[in-house]
């Protein structure tokens, strides 16, 4: 007799009440098993949910903040931020092409702005 044929045998030998109590048996675990799988699927299904409502009423939060933003510099710029945010994007590495920015003019005591002389040589 091979083990393939080994649970058919012991069927066969088993009570009507035994073998409907086994296949209840074998259905009802095949279900929770099941169920289990769904029960899994539904929980990653709801933190997507919860994750996709929170930028949705961040991305609506931070666009009502911007609508009171005066600076039209400045909201342009925070504009390109949330664009930025909102498609996921990353800034490309500009190292070589920005050079650094000139330091800021010291206001002196009278807070007076002295003038930028220009590098030209002297003739």
């Amino acid at each position: 007799m091979s083990c393939l044929d080994r649970p058919f045998v012991l069927a066969q030998n088993l009570s009507e009440e035994a073998r409907a109590f086994l296949m209840m048996t074998v259905i009802g675990t095949l279900f929770h098993r099941r169920a289990d799988l769904t029960l899994k699927h539904m929980e990653s299904q709801t933190q997507s949910l919860r994750q996709d409502m929170k930028v949705e009423r961040d991305a609506g939060q931070a666009i009502r903040l911007l609508k009171d933003v005066d600076d039209l510099a400045l909201k342009a710029h925070l504009q390109a931020a949330l664009i930025l945010k909102f498609s996921a994007a990353e800034l490309p590495e500009l190292g070589g092409v920005l050079k650094p920015a000139d330091p800021l003019p010291q206001v002196s005591a009278n807070g007076i702005v002295p003038q930028h002389q220009s590098e030209s040589p002297a003739s």
